[in-house]
């Protein structure tokens, strides 16, 4: 039988398409693997704080895939889970992989199994994510986990409130946002706040990620948060000639100054998320997982995000991340096929796509970024993973608690600015000496 010219080339296609789906899955991947007869039964465990239907579809796909392997997620409480997989790995009871926080590596290094190279290069690793992956997952040359989302604090504003005002765009840079606060403040005869600008100058006991906003105008304005061997907190040092950390600091601090024209905030008022929500404050700053929490609190308010505002004249963005991975943990018996399955679900694009798509988070691969940065809602936050950066923490929580309280001091002046960044400085060292 002789083929048409056409038919040729619709045969040739499928081929060409049976044959990269066998290479997407069988090798062509990093860390994938060829099945043999002899492969062996294998079970994996996962926990997670994440809702299972959010893996549901790839894990699935990967027991067709690895038909030798069989995986079981299970969703723990936020709240408790960090202690639950603590006291489990100690009673060696822990699953195999477990989803990693990406400010863990210093305080949990010792609890999982790095990648082995012939899995994932250091170079493909380095192609195929943005830098803060590394800062925060693989920082000395080994890979302790891969991010399953990246997401970065950015700016949330009332479209409503804007319009109302005459303004018809966001600010682009910190000039912007303070020039904004007079405009937007809306005050009775006595002068008490009716509406808010801007939830800043807080702390945490009203404004959420007050004392990460803080870290992030920090890291803007090129403050060293720690020294080079990591043996102190260094924010309140000199950086050539200047205080970078100091200077941050009293940026943030003057929201909350009633003698300041820049005044916004102060600790009588409600939490930010639920001012923001009712349409009393016009701006806030937060994460792309807090969308959903506003419009849980009010599905008729008209917002937006948009980037986090820079430092004036700066040539380079800075934003701050928070995000998840996964992790294989010392518990494993079965490592390099846990180490597999995460590959499958962070390194493959198709599942990573899946896998945002489910849970409206946004990408952390390259590809998927530069795929979705023009995105209506998640486009601001996948460009700003580009530029995110990180620091090395041994306890994020304890370190917001100090931030936050060295914020509390200064807006209730039980201390000046300079004394409460050197006694957040030193509280922030006591905890690197003691937990290091």
């Amino acid at each position: 039988m002789q083929l048409t010219r056409s038919q040729l080339i619709i045969i040739g296609s499928v081929v060409f398409v049976v044959l990269l789906a066998i290479g997407v899955f069988t090798g062509i991947l990093p860390g994938a693997r060829t099945l043999t007869q002899t492969a062996p039964e294998v079970s994996l465990t996962i926990w997670g704080t994440d809702d299972r239907e959010l893996f549901n579809e790839n894990l699935n796909n990967y027991e067709t895939l690895r038909t030798n392997v069989r995986v079981k997620y299970t969703e723990l409480d936020p709240e408790t889970y960090e202690q639950t997989v603590i006291n489990a790995l100690a009673a060696k009871s822990g699953p195999d992989i477990i989803m990693f926080n990406n400010s863990w590596l210093v305080k949990h290094y010792d609890k999982i199994i790095p990648l082995n190279e012939t899995q994932l290069t250091q170079k493909s690793f380095q192609e195929m994510f943005p830098e803060v992956v590394g800062q925060d997952f693989s920082p000395i040359d080994k890979i302790y986990a891969l991010p399953l989302y990246i997401d970065t604090l950015a700016l949330f504003y009332n479209r409503d409130t804007f319009d109302k005002k005459g303004i018809a765009l966001p600010p682009k840079d910190w000039l912007d946002f303070q020039n904004l606060i007079p405009k937007l403040n809306e005050k009775d005869l006595s002068g008490n706040f009716l509406k808010e600008a801007a939830a800043i100058g807080g702390s945490e006991n009203n404004i959420d990620k007050a004392s990460e906003l803080l870290m992030l105008l920090m890291l803007q304005s090129g403050a060293k948060m720690t020294n080079e061997d990591f043996s102190q907190a260094s924010f309140s040092q000199s950086v050539e000639g200047k205080y970078p950390g100091m200077d941050a600091l009293s940026f943030y601090a003057k929201f909350s100054d009633p003698e300041d024209i820049y005044y916004t905030w102060n600790e009588k008022m409600a939490n930010s998320l639920d001012n923001f929500a009712n349409g009393n404050t016009a701006m806030i700053f937060n994460y792309s997982s807090s969308a959903g929490k506003i419009k849980s609190k009010n599905p008729f308010l008209n917002f937006k995000a948009t980037e986090m505002p820079q430092p004036t004249g700066s040539d380079k963005s800075v934003n701050y991340p928070d995000y998840w991975g996964l992790a294989v943990t010392n518990n494993s018996k079965n490592s390099d096929w846990a180490w597999d399955l995460i590959l499958y679900l962070t390194a493959n694009d198709n599942a990573a796509e899946k896998y945002l798509l489910t849970s409206n988070r946004p990408p952390a691969t390259r590809s998927l970024i530069q795929k979705y940065i023009n995105h209506p809602t998640l486009g601001i936050f996948a460009k700003q993973a580009l530029s995110a950066r990180s620091w090395p923490q041994v306890d994020e929580k304890q370190n917001s608690a100090i931030f936050s309280q060295m914020i509390e001091a200064v807006v209730g002046k039980q201390l000046n600015q300079r004394d409460a960044l050197l006694q957040a400085e030193r509280e922030v060292t006591e905890l690197m000496t003691t937990k290091k």
